[in-house]
């Protein structure tokens, strides 16, 4: 039998399933004790569990209730110093080895349970915790029902464009809720990809998106305004014509706005497919702005997902056909924005910045849509997905594939199985 790798969350699965012997509980120092209400689990900082009640002894007690896999840990964690655990009422604990007090030095009565959890369910949790398999569930997960992990994924797609909408939320912030302005950072950003995701951001930082809209019937300003700020405009290129053009026309506009192009070193071309090159995705950028006018209000008008990819269908110019990088020739090829790209657009920024935007408007309707949109593409292709597939688990849409990467990251890879649906199915 494995020795099992007690951690606290599995003492807030006990107390919250209530999955342990409550048969003649006793505190620590002899006195019976009652649950009355087991409070509500807190998931900031503070108690683990606030608005519990207990009677110990012949006293009933309000306040709440704080776990630790051993009771020493209080004072571990210094809350024996910390005012904010003065109202603690009972300390649970997997195993008591001290006496804990609060600030003021008054005793909190400690409850023991690890001698009260079932035998099967601590072998169980054990199995979960000791496993270093790719998944924990790895060799279970086959077995589990498949509307178990259906309705676990629903609720994981929400969460993961929740966790998407933390970066946005600090970009909302710098722009003054200005969601126009906000929409242009974050597409900039995603359009930079991992390698110059940073720079893109920058450059749409550098760059107002009221500046571009000042000169958006001209797609030649709009794409001057970007190389330029980004700094790729610096060079001399006698016989590259469109060049010259761009860079004449930015010296211009750079003075008549009075910008300040971000540093060009910034930039990072190698180890990537030449149709991911910065100079590429600012030439389908410029494209992009000079199609629509306000993006962001386009895409809450949008009736469906066809009609949001529309407006990222874009063709750079004529001069890109021929080109990867500035005043070097490569052979013909069309460089527009590819069906495939633009779903992983509407994946990762365009149902994270619905999302939010129902949040904070508090109004549902734009969070379903976002989820809907997730829910009418593709699955996305990544070892993770193939992982699952092999273990079982199919995703059909973009939906599932998102709550599959939000499983992996958020539960598989912390072991958090105690706080998943499919482990509270195993260890149950």
């Amino acid at each position: 039998m494995l020795t099992p790798i007690i951690r606290e969350d599995l003492l807030y699965y006990l107390w919250k399933t209530k999955a342990f012997d409550m048969s003649n509980l006793i505190t620590e120092d002899g006195q019976p004790i009652e649950i009355l209400e087991f409070g509500n689990q807190n998931y900031d900082a503070g108690p683990d569990f606030s608005n519990g009640k207990v009677k110990i002894g012949n006293t009933i007690w309000a306040g709440n209730i704080e776990m630790h896999v051993y009771s020493s840990d209080w004072e571990r964690h210094s809350h024996d110093l910390d005012k904010a655990y003065d109202n603690v009422i009972l300390h649970v604990v997997y195993e008591h080895d001290r006496e804990v007090y609060t600030t003021t030095e008054q005793f909190i009565p400690c409850l023991e349970l690890k001698n009260r959890i079932p035998a099967e369910l601590k072998q169980n949790y054990a199995q979960l915790i000791s496993n270093n398999s790719w998944i924990p569930c790895e060799s279970q997960l086959p077995n589990v029902q498949e509307h178990t992990v259906t309705f676990w994924l629903q609720r994981l797609v929400a969460e993961r464009l929740e966790s998407k909408t933390e970066y946005l939320k600090s970009i909302l912030e710098s722009t003054n809720n200005d969601w126009e302005e906000t929409m242009y950072i974050f597409l900039m950003r995603y359009m930079g990809a991992r390698v110059n995701m940073d720079p893109f951001e920058s450059l749409a930082k550098n760059l107002p998106l009221s500046i571009l809209q000042k000169n958006k019937d001209d797609l030649q300003k709009i794409e001057a305004l970007l190389y330029g700020q980004a700094g790729m405009l610096l060079a001399t290129h006698a016989d590259d014509k469109y060049y010259n053009g761009l860079k004449s026309e930015y010296q211009f506009l750079s003075k008549k706005y009075q910008l300040k192009n971000i540093p060009p070193v910034s930039w990072k071309f190698a180890r990537m497919r030449p149709a991911g090159f910065p100079t590429i995705r600012l030439a389908q950028m410029a494209q992009i702005f000079y199609n629509t006018e306000h993006l962001f209000s386009q895409i809450l008008e949008a009736k469906n997902t066809k009609s949001i990819k529309r407006l990222f269908q874009a063709t750079p110019s004529d001069y890109w056909e021929y080109h990867y990088r500035f005043a070097t020739d490569s052979i013909y090829k069309e460089k527009q924005i590819g069906d495939g790209f633009i779903d992983l657009i509407i994946i990762n920024v365009v149902s994270p910045i619905l999302f939010l935007y129902g949040k904070s408007i508090d109004n549902e309707e734009y969070c379903d849509r976002a989820i809907q949109h997730l829910e009418s593409l593709k699955p996305e292709k990544n070892k993770i997905i193939t992982n699952y597939k092999a273990l079982g688990v199919k995703a059909c849409s973009a939906a599932d594939s998102q709550g599959l990467l939000q499983l992996k990251k958020a539960y598989c890879d912390p072991k958090l199985c105690l706080s998943c649906s499919i482990g509270n199915k195993l260890i149950g």
